[in-house]
């Protein structure tokens, strides 16, 4: 994103892996795509998007892209729907995926959402749950994030996290094994 006010902000890029109940990744590479922005809302993106989109090469890539936003929410949703094609049952899952909940609900990407289940897997907040409720060693153990605020990267390092705390706090596997 371009900043964290979906009232004003853009989105960049979008990925999406699509798990089952047991945190299975269907696909290894799932979907992804940039987004093309015109360059005067790049440029006026703050200091950290620059720095760190600019470090990451995203803001050169989404220069680049041809891809509107338009065509981007229908091939997400054109992919979500080839895997999980029965309306309101996939949900949306990752760290603060109520700020992406948020992107989603704007424009073309509206019907993403129309399409999802209405309830969401925040992974931040259990992990907020075991920082209030649970023992230090145990978020010690958690795994490390990198950072690296790629969209593809960020969605693997959260899952990856939110197998951890299903295998520590409900059980491996839990009841879906």
């Amino acid at each position: 994103m371009t900043g964290l006010n979906p009232e004003t902000e853009h989105i960049l890029q979008i990925c999406c892996y699509i798990t089952t109940a047991d945190l299975t990744l269907l696909e290894p590479h799932g979907f992804e795509v940039i987004i093309h922005q015109p360059a005067h809302i790049l440029d006026s993106m703050n200091d950290w998007c620059i720095e760190t989109h600019g470090r990451t090469g995203l803001t050169a890539a989404v220069r680049a892209s041809t891809t509107t936003p338009e065509t981007a929410a229908t091939q997400l949703l054109d992919y979500i729907q080839k895997h999980i094609p029965q309306p309101c049952t996939a949900l949306l899952a990752g760290n603060s995926v109520h700020a992406d909940k948020a992107f989603l609900a704007r424009g073309p990407y509206a019907k993403v959402l129309e399409h999802l289940h209405y309830r969401i897997l925040d992974v931040s907040s259990v992990k907020e749950a075991v920082r209030r409720w649970g023992d230090e060693a145990l978020l010690r153990d958690a795994p490390v994030k990198k950072g690296v605020h790629l969209a593809r990267d960020d969605i693997l390092e959260s899952i990856e996290e939110m197998r951890f705390y299903r295998d520590r706090l409900f059980g491996a596997g839990g009841k879906g094994s």
